[in-house]
């Protein structure tokens, strides 16, 4: 299955992802599918050095941890082979994460800290991924969910599918060279965001990487060369199961990637198109550019390490707040912040957001709720704050497209939307916006 890894060359640090694909297996009925990713390392062509960039926390999340606030998740790490400083780093990252995603089971890492290939820096997934079959609202059927993530939707641990270890982290201590010596990895320890030039930021690079282990990684996504046309998939091929991030995948015309024949050499051209985006709505709300989708990273040649599972890289340049899970990162800069478009995404896949940590202005998610859930004919959204505002109600299906429309002055602190009751059974998204300010925040519903 798919690692997501991190390789130098030339002082630039790229994450990779393999397309190695798993063996899986029926469990039997109501247990979920499972599968075990594979441990590659990739090799990415030179880079340049950019200059110095300082991404610090996010000021909610920075505010929490510097008042020893109670995180939102906690992590549970088994360190192996670590050397003091580059513990405290890893466990800076980790509370980055416990600051910004919320889960009432412990998400448990085992982190080693261990001589690597030449120029791999480091590598970490999900330990394994599974399918929801308890019908929790909001979750899609035939999807697989990354080990943490559907611990936190079934609400308990998997240990009777496979050990209860979430995500598994290599990182690069240094390497042998060609004489066997050690040359160690010229790393930063410092948990400032202001690595020296010519140092790699080891609290950016865990963070990526814990990223693609909570959940951001397009799983089977690959391009085989064949002729005359190379083919493509993107999902798990004894199965035919995606993982819930490429269910939020579609091209510039708002075709789901999923609606194209897998494998086929169609697909193989969509994934080398420099033309699929996110539509993710809590996403697309938090990129704040009126509608516009983020931008996944596709260019013409297949990547295996980079292409697919990661935002765009000329659209989320280094520097760029939301840039941590881009391809690449470069010495001498730094990152702490996962990204207001990267939480959003996180949200819509099935994690819950620390109150704050998502950029809206006026109401808050946590003073929005919707009843019943799952629904019949209609549905109730009451604002817990004081509003006398009319709202529009905007309810769309799991590729963002309209499917109705109303706007409705707050009665008693509540708004409803009805007739619903010809809608399929299915996952649906209700964007919720102030008509007299446009601050809008967008929840996930279920028709059942």
């Amino acid at each position: 299955m798919t690692k997501i890894t991190l390789t130098i060359k030339h002082f630039l640090a790229c994450l990779v992802i393999s397309s190695t694909a798993l063996l899986g297996a029926q469990i039997g009925n109501p247990e979920p599918l499972t599968h075990t990713p594979s441990r590659p390392a990739c090799e990415l062509p030179p880079g340049e050095f950019v200059g110095l960039i300082s991404i610090p926390r996010a000021p909610e999340t920075a505010a929490r941890m510097d008042a020893n606030g109670t995180p939102c998740a906690n992590f549970v790490v088994n360190y192996n082979g670590f050397t003091p400083e580059a513990q405290a780093a890893f466990q800076y990252a980790v509370d980055i994460w416990a600051h910004s995603i919320e889960s009432s089971v412990p998400i448990n890492i085992s982190a080693t800290f261990t001589p690597l290939g030449q120029g791999v820096l480091g590598a970490a997934g999900p330990a394994t991924f599974l399918t929801v079959t308890s019908g929790a609202p909001g979750t899609q059927p035939n999807i697989f969910y990354p080990a943490a993530l559907w611990e936190k939707i079934e609400g308990a641990d998997r240990s009777p599918f496979g050990g209860s270890n979430d995500i598994n982290a290599d990182f690069s201590s240094g390497y042998f060279d060609g004489n066997g010596d050690f040359v160690p990895t010229n790393w930063y320890f410092g948990t400032d965001a202001n690595p020296p030039a010519n140092q790699f930021d080891f609290v950016s690079v865990v963070l990526h990487e814990l990223g693609h282990g909570l959940g951001f990684s397009g799983g089977w996504a690959n391009v085989t060369p064949s002729f005359p046309d190379d083919i493509g998939t993107v999902r798990e091929p004894n199965n035919n199961i995606p993982a819930i991030y490429t269910a939020y995948i579609e091209n510039g015309s708002g075709t789901d990637i999923l609606s194209f024949a897998d494998p086929s050499a169609t697909l193989g051209s969509e994934l080398t198109g420099n033309d699929l985006f996110c539509n993710a709505p809590t996403a697309i709300q938090q990129l704040g550019q009126g509608g516009t989708l983020p931008k996944i990273f596709a260019p013409s040649s297949w990547n295996p390490g980079s292409s697919f599972s990661h935002w765009d890289n000329a659209t989320f340049p280094i520097g760029d707040v939301n840039s941590l899970m881009r391809s690449s990162i470069s010495s001498g800069v730094a990152n702490h912040n996962p990204g207001f478009i990267t939480l959003g995404f996180f949200q819509d896949m099935g994690w819950s957001i620390c109150a704050g940590a998502l950029s809206v202005d006026e109401f808050s998610v946590a003073n929005v709720t919707l009843s019943p859930n799952p629904f019949i004919d209609e549905i109730t959204v009451t604002l817990n704050n004081s509003y006398s505002d009319s709202f529009e109600l905007n309810l769309m299906d799991i590729n963002g497209r309209l499917i109705t429309s109303q706007t409705i002055d707050v009665s008693n602190g509540k708004l409803t939307l009805s007739n619903l009751n010809d809608l399929d059974d299915a996952l649906y998204f209700i964007k919720i916006t102030n008509s007299r300010t446009g601050s809008s925040i967008t929840k996930k519903v279920v028709k059942n």
